[in-house]
């Protein structure tokens, strides 16, 4: 009997039936018990114990099949013998037997070998090393302040920040701060109607930590009293108490520190050496003070680096505070004074390799040298991937930094975004909006436009909307586009549309669709007065090939701007386009003598797009080589984004450029 006759008698048989009810019917309890499981107090690995009893369960179903429906099916089997009679058919040895029990066999190994794989997966005490990491995350709870001062509150902060510190610092494991917790109970209880989600929940439903480090501290006559345990975090059994620690009131981090060795010495077995972990002492209180208040207050930047200097300047040993100035000022586009700062900085300790790894980390940034900047980067987002912060800059550094945007998936998928209140939360959105732009590059735009659609009715920011104009455009819907514009022209500002509009012309550029970009541009033109504060105006004019208008505008913006880069590169384009070609020579000596450090690449990029523009293919290629060499970022409107360089995107040359940090 052949596989096809086989199949087509089990369908007459009814065996395909029979066994599509124990199918379906574990498919159905399957569903149920992955919903239920916690609510109904189940052990955790229920789920798990029922996919092993059905796997075990379908060969012996099959065997109940022959048994009990198979067997009785003789006497409707009737078949002529030799002597021309009817009889029954038997099925005992007949070759649909054979075969039945040969396929039954197969699928008993078949569902015992995926058993096996299961058990050892999930009951073996031999497990792989990297699941060992990913389950043994750590959570630390803020201290209880017993103290009845409210003095003391930041007592309390400064422990868990102490703990979190010392944790990373020796690389015993992955760790959720208090900060981490503390955001996402706030994002998700503003994001939804139900019973609202405490610590311990957030613990176990999004990160799952192995172990929950807990305590609180009094005061008795003039000493702080502080202490801690630890916690099984899935089993919520006590693990350890630790022994009373006491300090002066005035000097608090003297217990910290103390109580951390304890935590330290639990944590890690006595085989392993703990690595630098007496090297260097806690900073002063006052100065440590200062700095969480700078935290608190990142968005004055007045204040914030003022208390960063209060704080450095009651201990000039504290090495935070030092490198988030660094970090200030580099953020602001002092890079001179940012690499001043950092060559100044010298680590508490050779061997405290998160330190050695921040300075090396802003050195490359200083430098343009991107490769280095993500290798380092993605060092200190493996210590706090669950912060949104570090989560949000390594998905930007993978995309804009490096053009890996396959990178970024994995970044994001990190943190969950169930329950986020996009809203009201910076760092959510701005994530969503890094994984569309990382996708649209992948050339996923359906992904990008499912991200989009939901946030841009919550959020209203103008880099989404284009974001989502760009997955539209290049997915080739241009019926979305006009929904889009004519809501948008409706309810946005005026400065609002017009970027939209010069961005959707933009695009139709790169897709080689004039006469779209051009009905864009001209809309642009026309809601436009004749003064051109922001530039869309020049760049229109400049699109659309009105050279002489465009020079217009741009001679005028370098009258108060002398040193403008993008002016000077765009003016000599069209200086050169109207054929004055001396005149626009003589701008690009100008642009040419602008070169100094710190400017990772810019020059040398507005370069290549004059080059561009003048079909001078050898420099265009140099200057880009140049401008990627040093440190100019891939963004949503450079290199492939770049409608000036629309012919070259298929050159050899300037492929390799999208991935020179690869």
């Amino acid at each position: 009997m052949n596989l096809k006759n086989f199949v087509e008698e089990c369908h007459d048989k009814e065996v395909f039936k029979k066994l599509s009810i124990y199918i379906v019917s574990c498919w159905v309890l399957l569903q149920v018990l992955a919903v239920t499981w916690q609510p109904l107090g189940l052990p955790q690995k229920t789920v798990t114990f029922f996919i092993i009893l059905a796997l075990i369960g379908f060969p012996v179903n099959g065997f109940l099949v022959w048994k009990y429906h198979l067997v009785h099916l003789n006497y409707k089997q009737m078949i002529i013998n030799d002597e021309g009679d009817l009889e029954n058919r038997t099925l005992k040895n007949s070759p649909f037997q054979k075969m039945y029990f040969t396929v039954l066999i197969i699928t008993s190994i078949v569902s015992l070998s995926i058993v096996a794989l299961i058990i050892n997966n999930n009951f073996s005490n031999t497990k792989k090393s990297q699941n060992i990491e990913i389950s043994d995350k750590i959570a630390v709870l803020k201290f209880g302040n017993n103290t009845g001062d409210k003095k003391y509150d930041i007592v309390s902060k400064m422990t868990a920040d102490w703990i979190v510190h010392r944790i990373t610092e020796n690389n015993v494991g992955q760790v959720v701060s208090p900060e981490i917790l503390d955001d996402y109970v706030g994002l998700i209880n503003t994001s939804t109607n139900l019973t609202p989600l405490d610590n311990e929940r957030i613990i176990k439903e999004y990160f799952s930590a192995g172990k929950l480090i807990s305590g609180n501290f009094y005061l008795k006559e003039n000493k702080l009293l502080f202490q801690g345990s630890i916690t099984d975090g899935a089993k919520n059994i006590q693990l350890i108490s630790f022994k009373l620690v006491e300090c002066d009131s005035e000097t608090p981090l003297e217990c910290i520190e103390k109580l951390t060795q304890l935590i330290l010495g639990y944590l890690i077995s006595e085989d392993n050496k703990i690595s630098n972990l007496q090297e260097n002492s806690p900073p002063k209180f006052e100065a440590y003070k200062y700095l969480i208040a700078a935290k608190e207050n990142i968005s004055n930047s007045k204040l914030y680096i003022e208390l960063i200097n209060k704080s450095i300047a009651i201990d000039d040993n504290y090495f935070e505070p030092k490198v988030l100035k660094v970090a200030y000022y580099y953020n602001i586009g002092d890079f001179k004074k940012s690499d001043s700062l950092l060559k100044q900085i010298t680590p508490t300790s050779y061997t405290n390799q998160r330190q050695l790894n921040l300075l090396n980390l802003y050195e490359a940034l200083l430098k343009g040298d991107n490769k280095k900047v993500y290798n380092f980067s993605q060092k200190e987002y493996e210590i706090t991937p669950f912060d949104l912060l570090s989560n949000s800059s390594q998905m930007t550094i993978a995309l804009q930094f490096v053009n890996k945007p396959a990178d970024v998936n994995t970044i994001f998928q990190v943190i969950s975004t169930k329950g986020m209140d996009v809203e009201n939360c910076a760092y959510c959105e701005y994530r969503i909006y890094v994984k569309a732009l990382s996708e649209i590059e992948l050339g996923n735009y359906n992904t990008a436009i499912d991200l989009l659609v939901n946030i841009n009715e919550k959020v209203n920011k103008t880099r989404l909307k284009r974001t989502l104009l760009t997955a539209y455009i290049r997915s080739k819907n241009d019926i979305k586009v006009d929904e889009f514009m004519s809501k948008a022209e409706i309810s946005s500002a005026i400065n609002d549309i017009q970027n939209l509009y010069l961005h959707i012309a933009k695009e139709y550029l790169l897709l080689n669709l004039k006469e779209k970009a051009d009905f864009y541009f001209n809309k642009l033109i026309a809601s436009c007065k004749e003064n051109d504060e922001d530039g869309n105006l020049a760049l229109a004019y400049f699109y659309t090939q009105n050279y002489n208008k465009a020079a217009k505008l741009y001679q005028q913006q370098l009258n108060s701007e002398p040193n403008n880069v993008n002016a000077l590169s765009k003016l000599a384009s069209c200086e050169y386009k109207i054929g004055n070609i001396e005149q626009s020579e003589a701008v690009i000596e100008k642009l040419k003598q602008l070169q100094m450090p710190y400017q990772y690449g810019k020059i040398d990029y507005a370069l290549a797009q004059y080059y561009a523009i003048t079909k001078n293919e050898d420099l265009v290629m140099k200057h880009l080589l140049k401008a990627v060499s040093q440190g100019y970022l891939y963004t949503p409107t450079s290199y492939l984004n770049d409608p000036i360089f629309v012919s070259y995107f298929d050159n050899p040359k300037f492929k390799e450029i999208l991935t020179f940090w690869h």
